[in-house]
């Protein structure tokens, strides 16, 4: 029975085919990077590798960037020449190929360590999505040197969304885009009083107005930093998770990671509507009756009357 298993198997898993040879130039490229390796000369070997990518956008070529970018210290062009590296790398077949997708899985792993992962939610339209004046691509992720960053985007009317953003090494978070509020329009006067027509004064606002505006903008905020600090904790330990080897396209982590993100959403549109309801009740309860806020071109006028 032993002796009839390993036709079986063999017959179960074909050989694979041998890659496309290479075209002279890349060949001669490949060579001359290999020998600058060997001089440990690693900035001309990232030049040489990077003309071969431009050239042959190979899993080969994308990997060796990864790698000569991570001994160069630099983190961020790693991290995404990495990513991209696990995600393209066929399953291990062999001892060997196993050795190298478990060693790729670990530079990804440290180079990440080193830097933060943004995730930009925009609207409907926005185009280009950028972060610090660099183009977010279609995943809308991106990854980024620990510190402050400023991510904007164009919407289809002429706004802009903005929101800036500090993140600390290791950290992966959410960023939810909203538009600009647009113009405030001019408040038509109000009709003139007849001379020697006592004012009548307005009504100051329903005491139940005060109090169910604080306690919904109360429960919105707390709401949403609960939700906010158990997406964090479940996306840590995602994100672990996926760093692990034969982890890449476990359809049961990214259905996991899909429902974090939503719940990120969901956190900070509760966190946004909190202060602005928060901010609207102030607004009601401190200011005198008859404020009239009206706008012009320099900016907004507000008046009041007693």
């Amino acid at each position: 029975m032993f002796l009839l298993a390993l036709p079986l198997a063999a017959a179960a898993s074909p050989p694979r085919p041998p890659p496309p040879p290479r075209s002279p130039r890349v060949a001669a490229l490949v060579r001359e990077a290999e020998a600058a390796l060997d001089r440990l000369d690693i900035a001309r070997a990232r030049d040489l590798w990077a003309q071969i990518y431009e050239l042959e956008r190979s899993t080969v070529a994308i990997c060796q960037l990864g790698q000569l970018d991570r001994r160069l210290g630099r983190w961020v062009d790693a991290a995404g020449e990495l990513t991209r590296c696990v995600q393209e790398m066929r399953p291990p077949a062999t001892a060997m190929e196993r050795r190298l997708h478990d060693t790729r899985h670990a530079d990804l792993a440290a180079a990440r360590r080193q830097v933060a992962e943004l995730r930009v939610f925009a609207p409907a339209g926005a185009a280009p999505v950028l972060v610090d004046g660099r183009i977010v691509d279609e995943s809308g992720r991106t990854y980024v040197e620990p510190g402050q960053h400023e991510v904007t985007a164009a919407l289809p009317d002429g706004r802009k969304a903005r929101s800036t953003v500090r993140v600390t090494a290791g950290e992966s978070r959410a960023v939810l885009l909203s538009p600009e509020p647009a113009s405030l329009r001019p408040a038509a006067p109000p009709p003139a009083r007849p001379a020697g027509a006592p004012a009548q004064p307005a009504a100051p606002p329903a005491p139940w107005l005060l109090y169910a505006g604080s306690a919904a903008s109360g429960a919105f905020l707390v709401s949403g930093i609960v939700l906010h600090i158990v997406a964090s904790l479940e996306d840590s330990a995602l994100q672990a998770e996926m760093c692990k080897p034969r982890s890449t396209g476990n359809p049961k982590l990214l259905e996991e990671l899909h429902a974090v993100e939503v719940q990120q959403h969901i956190s900070t549109a509760a966190l946004v509507a909190g202060t602005a309801l928060g901010a609207a009740t102030l607004v009601v309860a401190m200011l005198p009756s008859g404020a009239q806020i009206r706008a012009h071109s320099a900016g907004a006028e507000v008046r009041f009357s007693w």
